[in-house]
This record gives structure tokens, sequence and C-alpha cells, in this order.
């Protein structure tokens, strides 16, 4: 069971733990949450605003990712300002919309999907921590538990920096794959949402020599090494690349530069002395 599922399913006590009822009014005692499935039903409301909370600062959302906004009736002039002077928001639904205020909320409604999927996601976490705090047998304070911030880490969808620039290369070239690690890149370099080290483009523009593609691989490589310029293993791929292209003069002139960097670096001198005078 793959521990990224983790992430997302918190993603929906947003809207999994969902259905909450609304801020007492004064006066009452605060309405019990309705139409938990997840979270035990007597989970408070203070509790589960709470963990809802949590959950969309690690998916970086709002609380609209999962719950269903609510459109309000169109009023005459003489309704609006009756409502205006009439009671707090109906039970079951969010804030209203004075000023400042967040849009209405159908907390309790299970028309969305991120919500259903999040509900899903929350029952293998909670059975992830589960079976592992019985595998490992330590003291439970001593068990880091799966949460969603652990493959979130504020995006929705915590694929790997890799797998998605791989996607983007095949589906729609090496153009639109450098665009979006760029864009990536500034948003999210120092969040550690994505692994932006040296080896995730260096083990790409690999991958793509292993299988012939000697134009992605340029692409993975050239990117890096404007990122890592120091990075000695990234100048010797390149060379193989520019070899795979023919290129024999860009291929040496690579590995000079790998060898300005790193004298003694014996792959770097082997494949400079076996290339063609």
């Amino acid at each position: 069971m793959r521990v990224w599922i983790a992430g997302l399913v918190v993603l929906s006590v947003c809207g999994s733990v969902a259905a909450q009822a609304p801020a007492p009014q004064a006066g009452r005692g605060a309405a019990a949450p309705r139409n938990l499935q997840v979270l035990p039903k007597d989970t408070q409301q203070q509790d589960v605003v709470a963990l809802m909370q949590q959950f969309t600062r690690a998916l970086g959302v709002q609380c609209t990712y999962c719950h269903v906004e609510v459109t309000a009736p169109l009023l005459t002039a003489e309704e609006a300002a009756a409502a205006a002077a009439a009671a707090p928001p109906a039970a079951g639904r969010g804030r209203g919309r004075g000023r400042g205020a967040g849009p209405q909320m159908d907390f309790a409604s299970d028309d969305k999907r991120q919500k259903q999927t999040a509900r899903l996601m929350l029952t293998l976490v909670n059975d992830i921590n589960t079976r592992l705090a019985a595998a490992i047998r330590k003291p439970p304070a001593d068990i880091v538990r799966v949460q969603c911030a652990t493959c979130h880490r504020g995006i929705t969808n915590p694929a790997q920096l890799s797998d998605l620039l791989r996607q983007t290369m095949l589906g729609k070239g090496e153009s639109a794959a450098v665009a979006q690690y760029r864009e990536l890149r500034q948003a999210y370099v120092s969040s550690g949402a994505y692994d932006f080290r040296e080896p995730v483009l260096l083990d790409l523009g690999r991958e793509s020599l292993a299988t012939r593609k000697a134009d992605d691989a340029l692409a993975w490589l050239q990117l890096n090494l404007e990122v890592y310029p120091q990075s000695v293993p990234s100048w010797i791929a390149l060379s193989q690349a520019h070899m795979a292209k023919r290129d024999q003069d860009a291929a040496r002139s690579d590995l000079q530069k790998a060898l300005t960097l790193d004298p003694a670096n014996a792959e770097a001198l082997r494949l400079l002395r076996a290339m063609p005078k």
C-alpha cells in the first residue's frame, strides 16, 4: 500500500469528515456535525473544524475543494432587507456573504467526487497507521504517523516530479516539459512539495540515453546544468548525449568542462581518451 494515499486522504477531511454544523447561535450549544462516516459520530464540531483546517493547509486548498458551495436565491430589495434583519445563517450552512465572510457551504452534501475520494483515503491512512503501530512494536511516541502533509506538502496531487516531467515529455515534447519544470521550480522550490535536487533531471537524462532518446536527454541535461552548473555527472552524461547525436566537438567540450571541475574523474578521462582524434 503506497504511503502517498495518506496525503490525499486527509484532504478530504475538509470534506470527508465533513458535514459539520454551523457555528452555534447565541444562547445555544454547538450543533453536532452531520453525515460523519469516517470520524466517530460523536466527534465535536470544534474538533472537526480543527482537522479540516489542518487538511486544507496541508493540501493548499479551501473547503470548496471538497464541499458544495450553495448558490443563494436572488432576492428582491425588500426580501434582502428583511433577511439582513433576521436571525443568523440557517443550520447546516457555512458563513454568510457579509463583508469578509466566506461562501455559504452545504457541508453535509456528498455531491463532490473529491469528498467521496477523501473518505476512502482517510480510511486507508487510518489502516496504514494502525498496521504500522502493530508491526513496529515501538512506544506510540516513537512511531511516525502518516498524515496528509507527509506526501502532499501544499499540493493536491502528490506526484513525483520525475513522473510529471516524464509524462509531459512523452505527451507534449521537450519544450513543454522544460517549461513545466521551470514553472514548478519557481512556484515550489522552497516548499518541499517536489524534489528539485540535482539527481532528478540527471536520472531522466540517463534514462533517455538508455532508451536512445538523445534529444530528450539533451533537454534534461542542459536544463540540469542551468541549475547545477558544477554537476560533473551531468557534463559527462551530456557528452554522451552529444556523442549519440554524433557531435564530437560538443562531446569533447563537455568532457573538458567536467575535467576542469574534477581533473581526476576516471569516467571523463576514459571517455575523452576513447574519442576519435
